[in-house]
């Protein structure tokens, strides 16, 4: 049995015939108690009796005797009914008359059982009656009900990964299936978009990666033909060149695989005046206006890759500065302005898909693999933030805005603020990064950190080194 049609009935059956039994049965013992009364009432007889002679009352009889001493009997049968119309039944006299005759006595107890089996067979035929109405209007109604479900289930049966355009029928009403209906749609268009979006990504990552396997596959072939003609050191760099755009493009490819596959499960306390002081002091024409120890949840590498993809846009697009504010309170605003060309209205959203490049910036050199801006906007939606574009304020370029909710409260203790600003400088330190003050220490070269792509792509967990 695994319709749930079919389930339904028997159950509201079942319960009908359950509750229209019990009150048959109450109606029945009422119905016998009412006979019985009557047959009682229907034979009771009433005697007057003068010593051990007894005749009926009779108003007559007691005027022909009038000195004699007299007293008063009732004689009755009470039958003893069964609810069977097949059982066994009988009846009792009651009373200190003269008992009836066994023929009339059964007469009137047979009479009686007869009713009670009439009534019986009529109940019966109530009760019959009642389920049979009740699991036929269950069966069509339920019917009717599970109809639309089924046509969403043969719909849905029917679409496969070639064709995700199919919907399922939504009911005219507005009732749960309409809204089941309205749900599944809602469901396969986001199913198909999310393949269309996957279809188009690995055409894209085929795309940007084949060019430059195609670049370094006829810089080889080309030198290894002509070896006594190649400037082997020339031919090294760019074949080196090539490997590491496609060593960058694989990194970020990786990456956004992990945004998009996995949970934000560890989160650290961030300070990110840190994080924004220690990537700006790597760059050039930059001018910074940040809170003091606005700290938020998240990981500091995705936050720290955050703002770098977001100061790359920037200096590749800025004319002669590039502004970086940083706002604490309830949630944390962090700002990266350029005074470069801009980006059109219609085009601040296309900008954060992937592999998107506009028409100014497609070149290798100034465009990039176009994946910088998606892995900014992925890792605020993983701090449950958002990245926008907007206009800036004052400037010709545009503006990025990156909202991250704190949850925590402003400001901190002073010395767990202290000790993470003394850990901060030490890394900052360590990585090359920090400015000296006293030029005994030259600035090193900014040079990017493996440890920050490694943990971004595997998390804790780095890959072994053979």
């Amino acid at each position: 049995m695994k319709s749930l049609q079919v389930k339904v009935t028997v159950l509201a059956t079942v319960v009908t015939a359950v509750l229209v039994g019990l009150a048959g049965v109450l109606m029945l013992g009422a119905q016998r108690q009412q006979i019985v009364v009557q047959a009682e009432n229907s034979s009771r007889v009433h005697y007057v009796c003068s010593g051990s002679e007894c005749v009926v009352l009779d108003d007559r009889k007691l005027l022909d005797s009038p000195g004699a001493v007299i007293r008063y009997a009732t004689t009755e049968v009470r039958p003893e009914l069964t609810l069977s119309p097949f059982g066994e039944f009988g009846y009792e006299v009651v009373g200190a008359g003269p008992r009836p005759t066994e023929e009339a006595a059964w007469t009137i107890t047979t009479r009686a059982q007869a009713d009670l089996n009439t009534a019986a067979l009529g109940l019966l035929g109530v009760f019959v009656l009642i389920t049979s109405l009740v699991s036929v209007t269950v069966l069509t109604a339920v019917g009717r009900v599970l109809r639309p479900v089924e046509a969403m289930r043969a719909e849905v049966a029917e679409i496969n990964e070639n064709n995700l355009t199919r919907r399922v029928p939504v009911p005219s009403s507005d009732n749960e299936i309409a809204r089941l209906g309205a749900t599944l749609n809602e469901t396969l268009d986001r199913m198909h978009r999310t393949v269309e979006d996957t279809r188009r990504f690995v055409a894209d990552a085929s795309h940007e990666l084949r060019s430059p396997l195609a670049a370094l596959r006829a810089e080889l072939e080309i030198a290894l033909s002509h070896p006594h003609m190649a400037d082997w050191p020339t031919v090294v760099k760019m074949a080196l060149e090539d490997a590491e755009r496609l060593q960058e493009l694989t990194t970020d490819l990786l990456l956004l695989a992990r945004l998009d596959a996995d949970a934000l499960d560890r989160q650290d306390t961030v300070d990110l005046t840190a994080v924004v002081r220690r990537e700006v002091c790597r760059r050039g024409m930059v001018t910074l206006d940040v809170e003091e120890h606005v700290l938020v949840p998240g990981r500091r590498a995705q936050l720290s890759r955050l703002l770098g993809n977001l100061l790359d846009n920037a200096e590749r697009h800025a004319g002669t500065e590039v502004v970086v504010r940083l706002r604490g309170g309830a949630t944390a605003t962090l700002e990266v302005i350029d005074d470069g060309p801009g980006i059109p209205e219609a085009d601040r959203e296309r900008v954060f898909d992937r592999f998107t490049r506009l028409d100014e910036a497609r070149t290798r050199a100034a465009g990039g693999a176009g994946l910088g801006l998606a892995i900014a906007r992925r890792i605020a939606g993983r701090h449950h933030g958002t990245l926008e574009a907007t206009d800036a304020e004052g400037f010709r370029g545009i503006r990025f805005v990156a909202t991250i909710p704190t949850g925590i409260p402003q400001p901190r203790q002073a010395a767990v603020v202290a000790q993470q600003r003394i850990g901060d400088e030490v890394w900052q330190f360590l990585n090359g990064s920090i400015t000296s003050t006293h030029g005994h220490i030259p600035e090193p070269r900014p040079v990017p950190d493996p440890a920050l792509d490694w943990d971004l792509i595997f998390g804790e967990h780095q890959p072994a080194h053979r």
